[in-house]
C-alpha cells in the first residue's frame, strides 16, 4: 500500500513539473492581455526607437489578423499558440 502512495505521488510530482502542465491553458482574455501589455510596449519602443518599433509592429500584426479571421469566420483559436507568440514578442521589446 505505501509502495503504491509512493508511486502515485512520484507521478503526480512528475506531472506537474512537466513543461506546459502546470499552467493553465491560454484564454481569449489572456490573449487579450497579452496583446494590449504589447500594444504599451511598442508604442514605447516607437518612441525611443521608431525603427525597432515599427519591426515589432509588423510582427505582432500577422497574429492579431491571424486569429481575428479566424474567429470571426467561426472558427477555433489555439489560444495558447497565440500567447506564446505573443509571450515571444513581448520578450524581444523589454
Amino acid at each position: 500500500m505505501k509502495t503504491s502512495l509512493a508511486v502515485a505521488a512520484a507521478v503526480l510530482i512528475v506531472t506537474a513539473m512537466a513543461p506546459g502542465v502546470s499552467r493553465a491553458a491560454c484564454t481569449q482574455q489572456d490573449a487579450m492581455g497579452k496583446a494590449t501589455q504589447l500594444s504599451q510596449l511598442v508604442q514605447a519602443k516607437m518612441a525611443s526607437d521608431p525603427s525597432q518599433g515599427q519591426a515589432l509592429m509588423a510582427k505582432m500584426q500577422p497574429i492579431m489578423q491571424s486569429y481575428q479571421g479566424s474567429a470571426t469566420a467561426g472558427g477555433t483559436v489555439d489560444w495558447d499558440k497565440v500567447c506564446e507568440e505573443y509571450d515571444a514578442l513581448i520578450k524581444q521589446a523589454q
